[in-house]
């Protein structure tokens, strides 16, 4: 698949992956995200987006940019205020994994993120091939 990309947009305010919280029953003990309720939505409209009939199996090249929604007043100029980009970065890297855009988060080789304030919230995501 040398030089192919994929890019794709996913509306909505990004939901970061973080924290995680055991719950347990009887003896039976599990993690589960700090945030299910609005990770899971998330994460499925990444994959829905990233479904494009398209998998890397390769070193790859991703950069995302996080619309966020501007708060009545901004601290900084930018946002920079949680959530993390990283934790951003993670849950839309899982959702590209979940539809098989990436076989596995691993194979992101370079990583560029960044988020910006703006009046319609989302992510736009680019993925390539490295060295393409």
């Amino acid at each position: 698949m040398i030089g192919d990309s994929v890019s794709f947009r996913v509306d909505g305010v990004p939901v970061p992956q973080g924290s995680k919280t055991v719950a347990k029953a009887g003896s039976r003990v599990w993690l589960r995200d700090a945030n299910a309720s609005k990770l899971k939505p998330w994460r499925a409209l990444v994959a829905e987006a990233a479904d494009v009939g398209v998998s890397f199996d390769c070193p790859v090249v991703v950069s995302m940019t996080f619309f966020m929604p501007m708060p009545k007043r901004p601290k900084f100029a930018v946002p920079a205020v949680k959530p993390d980009a990283d934790k951003l970065v993670r849950a839309v890297c899982d959702g590209m994994t979940d539809a098989g855009l990436i076989a596995d988060d691993s194979r992101v080789v370079r990583l560029i993120a960044e988020k910006v304030y703006s009046e319609s919230p989302g992510v736009e995501v680019t993925v390539r091939e490295y060295g393409a």
